[in-house]
């Protein structure tokens, strides 16, 4: 049952609450504002993912000498 309710959630998560916000803002239920803010909220969080990875990446592949010379 837990495996159950943890597959419930991410698909909450993941898949039902993007589309009633894509919906609502499809119907226009949503004031411009809010859906301005939904697609600023989106564009920073996709950028901090990206970036963030990257230099993730980046600081991984430093610290296991991945490109080091061997000698």
């Amino acid at each position: 049952m837990n495996n159950f309710l943890k597959f419930t959630g991410v698909l909450v998560v993941t898949v039902i609450a993007p589309l009633v916000i894509l919906l609502a803002i499809w119907m226009d239920l949503l004031p411009q504002i809010v859906q301005v803010s939904i697609a600023q909220a989106a564009t920073y969080a996709s950028i901090f993912y990206i970036v963030g990875g990257t230099l993730f990446l980046v600081y991984s592949d430093i610290k296991t000498k991945r490109y080091a010379k061997i000698k």
